[in-house]
């Protein structure tokens, strides 16, 4: 029964340290995608000036929350904005600076999900 015990912390504690390092790199991967993402702030910005969403919801200020998912080949398989309905041409828009944005490749068959609020407000 001891020798059990003694295996079991032992495994465990081999996996925790297995884990820690995973975690580090999916950290610093994901903070350079928003690093990157945050330099095209002014595109994004122009998209929502450009197509009048502040207008379109009668607000001087619009929180958008963008989706996306970045494959292991550092392209956007998934982008989605939140639910609110924003037009076409924005969300087109926002997509292709999106885009054309160069991530991270990624050295697992792994998808790299996150969120990024943007805050545009109106000039």
């Amino acid at each position: 029964m001891l020798q059990k015990t003694i295996l079991l912390i032992f495994t465990v504690s081999l996996i925790s340290c297995s884990i820690f390092p995973q975690r580090v790199r999916e950290r610093k991967i994901q903070s350079e995608i928003i690093s990157k993402i945050s330099v095209k702030a002014p595109n994004l910005s122009n998209c929502a000036s450009d197509h009048k969403i502040f207008a379109h919801f009668k607000e001087d200020r619009i929180r958008v929350v963008l989706s996306i998912s970045i494959n292991n080949k550092g392209l956007v398989e998934k982008f989605k904005l939140d639910d609110k309905p924003y037009n076409e041409d924005f969300v087109e828009c926002m997509f292709k600076v999106i885009d054309l944005i160069s991530f991270p490749k990624i050295k697992n068959h792994e998808l790299i999900e996150l969120e990024q609020p943007f805050i545009f407000s109106k000039k």
